[in-house]
This record gives structure tokens, C-alpha cells and sequence, in this order.
């Protein structure tokens, strides 16, 4: 059985939503063709990830947060090695500081690009940055298909990347569920019961802080707060959170402080129609992140017939042309603000959802063959 390998950094699968994304999309393609296997770093060596070879279809490798790519992929495990040897049909790499090969005799490497700042620098960059971005520049070209998550995404790659490598570059599009977007899925009944059962009927704004460090997500409460207190609101927040922060103690002491705790929903590790139920039971769906983090999120908030509020980027408005209700900066007063201009403009929300559910139809779900 020809295998395929795909390592990853389970801190940046929940940091990236995109990652996250494409890496349930990779184990449900390869879920016809055989076994799946997930081995822990800690437990892994050579020996036992060539013997897994022999009868998996896919092989899963965790690196650690913050390993040393020499001595813990070079030394422990010889990948190189591993490599030549398994002589893997694909290699996914998830992740930053993965160790893409220069040659692989055969296998067909994936790198997948879900941040273009770091590469495509402003003029008058510092010179750090310009040698980081390079390195990074000549690290994709050592792969076989780089991709990213919206033609504009693949444009602004081909703008740094020589002529030659254009034909790598692929836009993989994080389309929904669209199993998850039939209207008889909700009825106004059905997002009634949904939202006595988690919100005590109340309307709430859901917000996706998946990518959030815990300063982030304070400054985001902190805008609710500036809400709550200009519009005397029974207005909800269903919390979207990394597993890693929300179970954090010291997160958990802050929010048991929280004022407005007893309005905050925080969620965590939902499954998709329950994530799905949220995103269409929500007044708006605020996805901050400045590097299309949410875009996910954007798209099926869309497809569903509910409000986004996201910064302007390259991918929106690609994707979604005149859907997004504008969210200019992230402060806490500029976030509560925007917060209370789209509850008090019906009109304008109406609009914004309309341009969304066009937009949705001309979405493309089209998946790399692997």
C-alpha cells in the first residue's frame, strides 16, 4: 500500500483555522483508502514509522511546539531517511518550522500558505524582515504545490514568487459544509429551541477568537463590555475559543471576574452542526483576525444567511464582495463600536447578508486531487 504523510503542530492547527481546515479535509479523503494513523512524537521512532508504512494509508507525525526541527526530526527519527524509505505518494506539511526536503525522489510535498504579511513586506521593511521573508520564500519553492486560500491569496504569492514556480501555486477555498446549509435545518422553530437551549432564547454575537492569545481575547471582552454599556442590551457573546486558552487557570480566573460573565458562552470543540447552529443563530459572527484566520467562518456565516464583521482583507473581497459589515480596527472601543453600529443598522445588516448568500453561489468547492 502506497503511504502519505502529514506532519503537523497541534498548537498551530488551533491557531490557524485554515490549517485546521485542510487537515479534516486530508484525513476524510484518505478515510476510503485505508488506515489512518496519528503518532505522537513522544512515541514515534524510525523503526515504527516504517513498519507503520507498510499498512496505512496515511500517517500522521505530531511535532511538539518549539521542537528542534535537527535534533528532534533529524536525530530521533533520520526523516531523510524516513523518507527515501517509505517513499511517501504525498507529504502535507501543517504547519511553521516543518522539514520540507529539498529532494524527495518521487514524493509530492504540500506546503500550505494561510499568511501572506510575512512574505509580501511593506516598503522600508527592516532588513530582519526581508531575510526572514526571503528564507521563507526559498523554502516554498522546495515543494511541489503551495497553497493558499483564495485566488487573490495565490496572486499576491506569484507577485514574490519567481515565473517559474506559478505553476505550483493552487487556491484551495474553505467552502462550507454544504450538507450543513439546508434551509430545513433551520427553521425559525429549530433556531428558537436552539437558542432557549443555549442562550435562554436571548440574541447573541458570536466571536471567533480561535487564533487568540489570552490578551487578545481580554481586549475582546473588553469591547463587549463598551457595548453592554452603551446599549443596555440583553445581547449575548458566544466566546469561540482554542481549547488552549480556554482551559487555561489564569484565562479562567479573568473571565470568573468578568463582569458580563454571566453573558459570555464560551465554546470550545464543537462539532460542526453544533458550530453551524451558532453561526446561523447569531445576531453577527465577528471574526477579528487581520490574516483571513476566520475566512472559514466568513464563508459558511454567508452561505447560512447571517451577519459578518471582519476587517477588509485581500480574500474577502474576493470572495465575499459587499458582504462583510466593515470592522476597521480591533480595539476595544472600535470593536464595541462597530458592535453597536450593526445592531442598530437593520438595514444595512440586511444588505450585507444579501450580498453574502450571492456571493455563496459562486463559490467553487473544488479540492486538490491528491
Amino acid at each position: 500500500m502506497k503511504t502519505s504523510l502529514v506532519l503537523i503542530n497541534q498548537h498551530g492547527l488551533e491557531k490557524v483555522p485554515y490549517l485546521h481546515y485542510i487537515y479534516n479535509a486530508i484525513i476524510e479523503a484518505y478515510a476510503a483508502r485505508g488506515n489512518t494513523k496519528v503518532l505522537s512524537f513522544a512515541d514515534v521512532s524510525y523503526q515504527k514509522i516504517a513498519a507503520e508504512g507498510n499498512s496505512t494509508a496515511l500517517l500522521v507525525i505530531e511535532v511538539p511546539e518549539g521542537a528542534s526541527i535537527k535534533k528532534n526530526l533529524w536525530e530521533k527519527i533520520n526523516y531523510p531517511a524516513l523518507v527515501r524509505q517509505l517513499a511517501p505518494e504525498n507529504i502535507f506539511y501543517l504547519g511553521e518550522a516543518l522539514p520540507v526536503l529539498k529532494e524527495t525522489k518521487g514524493s509530492v510535498q504540500w506546503q500550505f500558505v494561510w499568511d501572506l504579511s510575512s512574505m509580501i513586506l511593506p516598503d522600508g521593511a527592516k532588513e530582519a524582515l526581508i531575510k526572514k521573508a526571503r528564507k521563507k520564500t526559498e523554502k516554498l519553492l522546495w515543494s511541489d504545490k503551495i497553497v493558499s486560500y483564495s485566488n487573490t491569496a495565490v496572486d499576491g504569492l506569484k507577485s514574490v514568487l519567481p515565473l517559474a514556480a506559478h505553476e505550483k501555486l493552487i487556491s484551495w477555498v474553505p467552502a462550507p459544509d454544504k450538507s450543513l446549509l439546508n434551509p430545513a435545518l433551520y427553521t425559525d422553530e429549530l433556531l428558537e429551541t436552539f437558542k432557549n437551549q443555549h442562550t435562554d432564547g436571548e440574541a447573541f454575537f458570536m466571536l471567533d477568537a480561535r487564533s487568540a492569545g489570552e490578551a487578545e481575547v481580554i481586549e475582546y471582552l473588553k469591547a463587549f463590555s463598551h457595548f453592554k454599556k452603551w446599549q443596555r442590551s440583553s445581547m449575548r457573546l458566544g466566546l469561540l475559543l482554542s481549547g488552549a486558552v480556554a482551559q487555561d487557570v489564569d484565562f479562567q480566573e479573568k473571565l470568573d471576574a468578568y463582569y458580563y460573565k454571566k453573558d459570555v458562552h464560551v465554546l470550545t470543540g464543537l462539532d460542526k452542526a453544533t458550530l453551524y447552529g451558532w453561526l446561523k443563530s447569531a445576531y453577527a459572527v465577528i471574526t477579528p483576525g487581520l490574516s483571513d484566520q476566520g475566512l472559514d467562518l466568513q464563508l459558511a456565516t454567508a452561505g447560512l444567511g447571517s451577519l459578518i464583521v471582519a476587517p477588509a482583507t485581500p480574500a474577502a473581497a474576493s470572495l465575499l464582495p459587499g458582504a462583510v459589515f466593515d470592522l476597521p480596527a480591533v480595539d476595544k472601543t472600535s470593536l464595541g463600536q462597530v458592535l453597536i453600529s450593526c445592531y442598530k443598522s437593520e438595514v444595512l445588516r440586511s444588505r450585507h447578508i444579501r450580498a453574502g448568500q450571492e456571493a455563496s453561489e459562486n463559490w467553487q468547492d473544488a479540492r486538490p486531487v491528491f
